[in-house]
Formats: structure tokens, sequence, C-alpha cells
């Protein structure tokens, strides 16, 4: 169909003090009729702690006969859009066990390659994609955490710039939404952003075809619904008492929503262009607020375990479980398996979004992993690493939906390669890699 009207990729809704970047629309195609594919996005989700191997491992198949593990089966609405990968092993942690296993995960730096610190950091995967990914979005990436308490940096942060330079986190939804949208009149959340924008919204619906406007109605109210959930999640946090350092507490739903929440922020980042590249840390992997991490703060329900579990072990945190794994294995596997359900509900939200001819999950990778795993002495080693992929990257990807088995010893750092050749990026080894993976395209 020859259209007379176009709209530019990178239009604005805009008021004074706060602009709206619009989602991807097909009054976006040029008029000419020349292909214009939605943009390749690229998420890095972390596992923090390590994932227990012997419930993570298992899924078998492809296709219809694709089975998830008792870890993943949470994933089975989404598993046609999912690789795993088994076989993949992380770089060895530094001296203390898995307190830096976050500062080498997304660059698998080489030994002896020391930052100030002392400790072996390097330029990380998702910085060198957003390089060459991100080129003309307002942020070359974003980095969010779920823990917004912590004193070791390589425990933190799975984004650096170079060594020894980590990416700063962003913790606090209020501020990633401040940053992307702006703070119109300096109160941008008892004036919604859509209200401050709201005559540049009314006028493009007149030139848009009708599939146009219901994908820019959805938008525009899936911002207005972020909006409310950010004052509801800051509301409910007002009410808690101010958290214990040693051992944080929390209402069980509002650590769910905070998760999901930030989630939701990932989702809102693609679905604008605001950015291409997000890491988005689930928690992390050395401080107190996720090592305290207990069954009733992520809403688990202890009664699963009577019989099953010692009393004495059900308000063990999620970390302390890790160092006495025998009787506590079955509350790692809940822990692992309530991490699961938190990327399913990011995943559902990106299978959502409508772009071009299919929706966002399509066009992006989505990376899920840890630094660690294990089936003895949980979540301290790195062999055989929990990792898979989500989305098909625009065609990148093209047989998802099954279990890709890799031989032993084959580095992590062999995927990161792999990504950054599939994202167009000339690259002929990452880290400690020794070649890039066959099978996955």
């Amino acid at each position: 169909m020859t259209k007379s009207w176009h709209l530019s990729r990178r239009t604005l809704l805009r008021g004074v003090g706060a602009a709206v970047t619009l989602p991807w629309l097909e009054a976006m195609l040029p008029a000419q009729g020349k292909v214009n594919r939605p943009p390749l996005r690229v998420a890095f989700i972390y596992h923090p702690i390590g994932a227990e191997a012997t419930a993570w491992k298992g899924s078998r198949g492809e296709g219809r006969d694709f089975q998830l593990s008792p870890t993943l089966a949470a994933l089975e609405p989404v598993k046609d859009s999912l690789l795993v990968l088994d076989g993949l092993n992380g770089r060895g942690h530094p001296p203390g066990g898995h307190m830096g296993a976050a500062s080498v995960y997304l660059s698998s730096a080489t030994r002896g390659r020391t930052d100030t610190w002392g400790a072996e950091t390097a330029a990380t995967l998702d910085q060198v994609l957003a390089e060459r990914v991100s080129r003309g979005t307002p942020l070359r990436s974003l980095e969010l955490s779920c823990n917004s308490v912590g004193r070791n940096m390589h425990s933190r942060y799975v984004s650096w710039r170079a060594p020894g330079v980590p990416n700063g986190l962003e913790t606090d939804p209020r501020e990633v939404f401040a940053r992307m949208f702006g703070d119109p009149q300096g109160d941008l959340y008892r004036r919604s952003v859509l209200d401050v924008v709201g005559e540049d919204a009314r006028q493009l619906p007149l030139n848009l075809g009708q599939g146009d406007q219901r994908r820019l109605d959805e938008y525009l109210e899936s911002v207005r619904t972020l909006e409310r959930h950010i004052t509801a999640f800051e509301h409910d946090a007002g009410r808690r008492p101010a958290p214990n350092m040693n051992r944080p507490q929390g209402v069980p739903a509002s650590l769910t929503a905070y998760l999901r929440l930030m989630g939701d922020l990932m989702v809102l980042a693609f679905q604008t262009d605001m950015t291409r590249v997000v890491t988005l840390l689930f928690g992390d992997d050395a401080n107190e607020e996720t090592y305290g991490r207990r069954l009733v703060d992520c809403g688990i329900d202890r009664a699963q375990f009577t019989g099953r579990v010692e009393n004495r072990y059900l308000d063990f945190g999620h970390h302390s479980c890790t160092h006495d794994p025998v009787p506590t294995r079955l509350m790692i596997q809940a822990y692992d398996r309530w991490y699961v359900e938190q990327l399913r509900y990011v995943l559902e939200r990106l299978r959502a979004s409508r772009e071009g001819n299919g929706n966002l999950l399509d066009h992006s990778i989505i990376v899920y992993g840890c630094g660690n795993n294990g089936s003895g002495w949980v979540g301290h080693g790195t062999r055989d690493v929990a990792c898979l992929l989500a989305g098909r990257g625009g065609g990148l990807l093209r047989r998802t939906g099954r279990q890709v088995q890799f031989a032993n010893n084959t580095p992590l750092s062999n995927l990161w390669l792999t990504l950054a050749q599939l994202a167009g990026v000339e690259r002929r080894e990452f880290g400690v890699s020794t070649g890039a993976l066959t099978g996955l395209g």
C-alpha cells in the first residue's frame, strides 16, 4: 500500500519538561515501501546467588516434544521462544568465592588482568553490543537492579565500561521513569507525563490507520498504568519499617512487585526505543538484601515443606541455604523457581507488545542466567552454569523451542562471542572464548 504520510521513527510527543517516545508503528515504514524492520534489542537478566543444578538441568527435546526441567516449568507458556543451553562453563571466580561472580559474568575477563582493586574486570558484552545496537537511541544502555544496598561493587555490577569502571545502577523505579520521560514542572508523579504531552497525543491519531491507532492507545495506556504502579509501589514502601541492613525484611508482595515493576520499565525502554540494551539484576551475589531474602519475602508458601525440611531451616535466607544445601535443597529449588516466574512475567510482557509483524519478544534476545551453579555447595561453582535465551532476535535465532547441549568445558564466553557476531560486531574472541558456538541460528 502506498502511503502519502510518513512518521519518523524519532518522533516524540512533547510537552513542557517532558517527551514521550512512540512505539514502532506502521506509519514509520518508508512511503516507497522499503523494508524497515524493527530493531534488535538485547537484555541480560541476572539470576542471583546461583542456580541449583539438579532441578535446573533436565530440559529435553524440541518443538512439540520440548520438555522443560522442574525449575523452568513456569516458562511453559513461552517455551516456543526458548533456547535452553547446557554445558557452558562460567569463568572461574577471583579469590573470595562468588563474591566476584557478577563482575566477570559478562566479560569473562582474562586471568591476570586486574583493576586497581585487584579484581579481574573488563568491558562487558552489553557495552560492546550497545556501541552498535543502540546507535541513535537516547540512552546507550540501561542498568537496572532489584537490590538497593551493598558495599561490594564486584558483586553488585554486571555491566562494566572498562577494567575497574562499572556502569551505575538504577534501583529506584521513580528515577528510572523520570530518566526516560523527564520531570515536567519538577513534579512528574502528581501530574501524569501523558497530561503534559496531551495535545500532541490527541493530534497524532488523526493521521494514523486503525492498526496504528490501536497500538498507540495500548502503548499510552501502558505508560499511564506504569505511572500508577510506581505510585502504588512507593505508597506501600512508605508504610514498611526501615529495613534491618543485616537482614532485610519486607512484605512478600512488595518484593515480587519490585522485580516485576523493574521488568515493566525494561519493557517500556524497549517499546519506546529509549535504548536497545538493558541489564536487569533480580539481585546480586554478595550483599545483605539479596542474601537475606527468605521464603516469606518471596511469597513462597512454607507449608509445602512440612515434613520435608526441618522447621529450623524455614527462616533461612537464600544464601544461607546454599551454605547448607543438603537439608535445604528443596528450598533452594523453590527460590530458583520463584526467580524464573519473574522472568516469565517479563517475557510475557514483551510478547504482549505488538510490533511490526510480530512482537517485542520476537525482535529481542533475552539472556537469563548466572555466574554460579552447583549440586553440592550450591551457588559457588562455575561449571555448567544456568543459561537460557528467549526471543528470536528478529530472525537471528531461527530454531527456538529446544534444548541445546554443548560439550563439556565449553566457555560461557563462547556464547558472548556468538551473540556479538550475530549482532554484527566484528570480533574473533571475547574474554577466554575458544570460538563461536554452532547450532544457535
